[in-house]
């Protein structure tokens, strides 16, 4: 899947670079499917770009897993050094206990009707 939006990631280190800049160490993998072994698809250092996340980031633990939100990659190429440097920038994540809760939440959000309980309650619907 490598480095995209919703892909789940693992968090290996992270370490505060300024009030709007977190910079992580993150890895993906996907299962091949004749070896079923994992194979990592994208692992490189990332940046949390913007206040909130920069401070949610930092609160990211080793092992954590997370599912990425909006993201971009951009590439620079200095000439005097001959060399392109590839920026990968997170403005926005998920948590597995943000995912997990908006799960169990999203379950008991939506109200409970009996099949056959008579006439059918049109205030919900979208017309």
């Amino acid at each position: 899947m490598g480095f995209r939006t919703k892909n789940y990631c693992t968090v290996w280190e992270v370490k505060s670079v300024s009030d709007v800049n977190t910079k992580a160490r993150i890895s993906s993998s996907r299962k091949n499917k004749q070896t079923g072994e994992y194979e990592t698809d994208f692992s490189g250092f990332v940046n949390f770009v913007g206040t909130a996340v920069a401070k949610k980031a930092l609160g990211l633990k080793e092992k954590d897993r997370i599912r990425l939100g909006d993201v971009d990659v951009t590439t620079k190429y200095d000439k005097e050094k001959k060399v392109t440097y590839t920026n990968y920038k997170i403005f926005s994540f998920e948590t597995q206990d943000e995912i997990d809760g908006a799960a169990s939440t999203a379950d008991e959000s939506a109200p409970k009707t009996a099949v056959d309980e008579g006439e059918i309650d049109d205030s919900r619907l979208p017309f």
